[in-house]
């Protein structure tokens, strides 16, 4: 039977975002001191051992063969292709600011997606939870994205990783809802580790600082690759990809104040004011509750029709 599609929890979206925001300042302070593609090799390999740990732990069996392969193509569009997108944008000329931006417009390409691929279509209220999503992350981007004048191939890679995390988690909905998250985001991590491992040794793996560079990235990988990343497979399995995306409206914001109170960077008004909106699209999506009812019979269409390993 398919997972039940109810409405987005403040009790599972402030701990996601929270998370989620954290890894922009650890991630910005880790490249400082270790090469990019270095540190998400690190990172995808240690959050594999660590939450395959606690999978072990919880004894969660391992779902059908067809469903761990779901898994596993999900975790490569929401985790290898995500990030090496994005840090490959970073490495070329793209600033935080901007590759934030097109990554946090994932609301409205999840939304778009979703009207492709399973005839979803937005409630009114959904409508407007999305335009408030992307004013949010308009004004929350503001002031870093009128310093930056740089474009270019990164601008693209950045695309790309928006379309993976988007993609992915339209597809970890669909194929992936009865799959615990803790196991989702341990076959995910696992699929994307042997990518971020031949992209590290093709660009050449440094570092300037082990101690520092493998302290953040300890940090790093309990917040953001083993907390945030299965808080929002749970909300996913939880709400659907369409809800669960919404959460990126608030998440630049969030980062700001983050900064703000780490690392002293000034916090403009616009951020303030992205905040809230963020906060208030995350609110009228929650309220917005189930998908249509049109989304929701074909999910269980797709999970009648879809063929499973013997039990």
């Amino acid at each position: 039977m398919p997972a039940t599609i109810t409405r987005l929890s403040p009790r599972l979206a402030i701990p996601t975002v929270l998370l989620y925001a954290a890894g922009y300042p650890l991630g910005t302070a880790t490249v400082a001191v270790m090469s990019p593609f270095l540190v998400i090799f690190l990172r995808f390999a240690g959050s594999a051992l660590v939450l395959w740990a606690i999978v072990a732990a919880r004894r969660t069996a391992l779902p059908p063969r067809r469903q761990i392969v779901h898994a596993m193509i999900a975790g490569l569009l929401t985790q290898a292709v995500q990030f090496l997108g994005l840090y490959w944008g970073l490495a070329h000329g793209v600033s935080a600011g901007l590759a934030s931006l097109v990554i946090a417009l994932n609301p409205v390409i999840t939304a778009a997606v979703m009207i492709v691929v399973t005839g979803h279509r937005e409630s009114r209220s959904g409508v407007v939870a999305l335009i408030l999503a992307a004013a949010a992350v308009l004004l929350a981007c503001a002031p870093r994205i009128a310093a930056d004048h740089q474009m270019g191939i990164g601008i693209v890679a950045v695309v790309i990783a928006m379309l993976g995390l988007s993609a992915g988690g339209v597809y970890q909905g669909r194929f992936c809802a009865d799959i615990d998250p803790w196991l989702v985001t341990a076959l995910g991590v696992t699929a994307a580790t042997p990518v971020a491992g031949l992209a590290a040794i093709l660009t050449g793996p440094q570092s300037t600082n082990w101690p520092r560079a493998l302290l953040l990235l300890a940090v790093m990988i309990i917040a953001t690759s083993v907390g945030a990343t299965t808080l929002y497979s749970a909300c996913i399995k939880k709400s659907g990809a369409r809800a669960a995306s919404v959460l990126f409206a608030v998440i630049p914001a969030a980062a700001s104040v983050m900064a703000w109170a780490a690392l002293g960077e000034t916090l403009s008004p616009l951020a303030v004011a992205g905040l809230t909106l963020g906060a208030a699209a995350c609110m009228m999506q929650a309220r917005a509750g189930a998908p249509s009812p049109k989304y929701q019979e074909q999910q269980r269409v797709t999970v009648r029709t879809t063929p499973t390993a013997h039990r």
